[in-house]
């Protein structure tokens, strides 16, 4: 008899944590916040590389936090807390030009201004 209550005993403690796992699972969902989901793949199975997996972005997500400006025309910015300089690609954005409060990019030949501590809206730049 005492085997028996030890086995069902050992098999209720083996199978329980496997039964609220799973239950668990079903009441999970990411937030993405407007970015990618870490838990989804990068690749499909043929090896194609997924859209958003380079990183790409929203014009409205991109945040200059900074700009480390030379009158010698190496300046650099600071987006979404990468360095960056003229010519640099970043989230699939070209940046043309950077100046002291704003940097100039183009995405698709859309030119998009970005202030120092302002998220870019697509402003034009004759705007």
């Amino acid at each position: 008899m005492r085997k028996v209550i030890l086995s069902l005993v050992l098999i209720a403690i083996l199978f329980l944590p496997s039964v609220y796992a799973s239950k668990g699972e079903e009441d999970f969902a990411y937030k993405s916040k407007g970015k990618r989901d870490p838990f989804m793949p990068l690749v499909t199975k043929e090896g194609r590389i997924l859209p958003g997996a380079r990183g790409e972005t929203d014009t409205g997500d991109i945040h200059l936090e900074g700009i480390i400006w030379d009158e010698n025309g190496k300046s650099l910015a600071i987006i979404n807390g990468k360095l960056v300089k003229e010519l640099d690609v970043v989230y699939g954005m070209e940046i043309l030009v950077i100046k002291k409060k704003s940097v100039i990019l183009q995405k698709e030949g859309k030119t998009i201004v970005v202030e120092v501590n302002k998220k870019g809206e697509g402003q034009n730049e004759d705007e």
